[in-house]
């Protein structure tokens, strides 16, 4: 007689696994998870708003006039004109002032959770940590996305808009101007002139020094007027006029020449403008200009800042929530301990802006300084949340 039992096969046991993927599915799409990434993301907004309005009242203050001016020189609505300069303002202010609110919106809704006992409750029903860093995990992909969007293209796009209606700091600062008596140096020649920077952009009374680190000059270059042409780093000099130690008191002069000189044509195009202005395509443009001027390391630091932008907000975000759970013992709070939390964590956050600055200085490599500013508050936030366990 066959045996039944030898062609049965064993089903695989799938209890453990499907009880693994429960939990995951529960620490990132449940109900605990979904209530504090919306409490999370509100807080945020709510910070947000009211940083926004404040900026605006103070800003609009100093710039009011010149706009009802540019109106009635235009012969247009006031709204015509305010209501694209307050989107473009805005669009401005929040870029600079997401990085506080990240911090400050969990800092005070962990705070709002704790008094509810909403986390002794969660943690009495046998709920892990994993619904709040699954939460916060959430909210760094978010407001991640949103804040590389904000630096790499809204945020300059807004604020070239803005310099071309000439409104507010930016369109004072950074419109198409000459700029006289400018120095470049790199190396042993220095180059002086008057630039004007812009869609056309030329100069004019140039003189270049040659052999500057050495005992004597090897050659003094001047030119009425410099030109681009179709090479980037090539001029088109006109009424030149050269020195050098052979030629004495006798200069050499011809009409026109053409020699490759300190600057690219977009170099002079973007000369004194801050690299957070200009776009990623401009940015990358001057990182590859064969001369590097005093302005290479912070053109190499705002494209890091937009590589690892996308990080920050997780970072800050999970700082505020580790700080505003120590600030609590038991069900206690401390109100002592959460202001110097609060004071701390604003710190290091506005802290962040000072290693972008080292890289933009030269001080630090940009990689080096942009890392940095994401690795301290993780690092911070790491030590304050394992205190807790």
């Amino acid at each position: 007689m066959m045996m039944m039992g030898a062609g049965r096969t064993t089903a695989p046991d799938y209890g453990a696994r499907g009880e693994v993927l429960e939990r995951l599915r529960t620490a990132f799409l449940g109900i605990a998870t979904r209530r504090a990434l919306i409490e999370y993301l509100l807080a945020v907004l709510a910070v947000l708003f009211i940083l926004t309005m404040v900026a605006y009242t103070i800003d609009l203050a100093r710039i009011f006039p010149s706009i009802r001016w540019q109106a009635t020189y235009q012969e247009t609505t006031l709204p015509s004109v305010l209501l694209p300069y307050l989107w473009q303002r805005g669009i401005d202010i929040v870029t600079r002032m997401l990085p506080v609110a990240v911090f400050f919106g969990p800092f005070l809704a962990e705070i709002s959770r704790r008094m509810r006992l909403e986390s002794v409750i969660l943690a009495t029903a046998g709920a892990g940590p994993g619904h709040r860093l699954a939460a916060l995990l959430w909210l760094a992909l978010i407001l991640g996305g949103l804040l590389t969007g904000l630096e790499a293209r809204w945020r300059p796009e807004a604020i070239q808009a803005q310099v071309k209606t000439g409104l507010g700091d930016y369109g004072e600062r950074y419109r198409d101007r000459w700029l006289d008596g400018r120095w470049i140096v790199s190396g042993d020649i220095a180059m002086r002139a008057d630039m004007k920077r812009g869609t056309e952009p030329e100069m004019r009374n140039l003189l270049v020094f040659s052999g500057i680190g050495a005992t004597e000059l090897t050659s003094v270059l001047g030119a009425e007027r410099a030109v681009p042409t179709d090479t980037p780093d090539v001029w088109r000099l006109e009424g030149v006029s050269e020195w050098t130690p052979a030629t004495g008191a006798d200069l050499l002069t011809a009409r026109s020449a053409e020699t490759e000189l300190l600057l690219t044509t977009a170099q002079l195009a973007h000369f004194g403008i801050a690299p957070y202005i200009l776009s990623t395509a401009e940015l990358r443009e001057l990182a590859r200009a064969p001369t590097a001027t005093h302005y290479l390391p912070g053109i190499r630091t705002a494209l890091w800042q937009r590589r690892l932008a996308v990080f920050l907000p997780g970072a800050v975000a999970f700082l505020a929530v580790a700080f505003a759970a120590l600030g609590f013992d038991g069900r206690r709070m401390l109100y002592p301990r959460l202001i110097a939390l609060a004071a701390g964590g604003y710190i290091l956050t506005v802290s962040i802006k000072v290693f972008w600055a080292l890289g933009q200085q030269g001080t630090v490599a940009p990689s080096t300084a942009v890392i940095t500013a994401i690795a301290v508050p993780l690092s911070l936030g790491a030590v304050a949340y394992v205190r807790q366990l």
